[in-house]
């Protein structure tokens, strides 16, 4: 594992402190913060990928880190209709 320095502005750390659980340390609740912010900065470039038709459900479930059962959840979860060509079904199955 290797160590990151940042710099946090007094606002952000307001907020930090505002939220954090009492006996969690501040480290450990950053590093928790930023985890879930990457799963879902990949889910994000996952579903967006796969609305510019550059990627098949499959794929954009890998990108996601999630199972494919779970990305057509997220998509239906987010009003996007899935759309699965023969083009599709070949790269999955590839």
């Amino acid at each position: 594992m290797e160590t990151v320095s940042l710099k946090l502005d007094d606002e952000f750390l307001r907020i930090l402190k505002e939220i954090k659980q009492p006996r969690m340390k501040k480290q450990t609740f950053i590093r928790n913060l930023l985890i879930s912010g990457l799963k879902q900065y990949q889910i994000d470039m996952a579903v967006k990928k796969y609305l510019d038709g550059e990627v098949s459900t499959w794929r954009a479930s890998e990108i996601a880190g999630v199972s494919l059962r779970k990305m057509n959840m997220i998509l239906h979860e987010k009003g996007i209709e899935l759309h699965y060509s023969e083009d599709s079904l070949r790269e999955d199955l590839e």
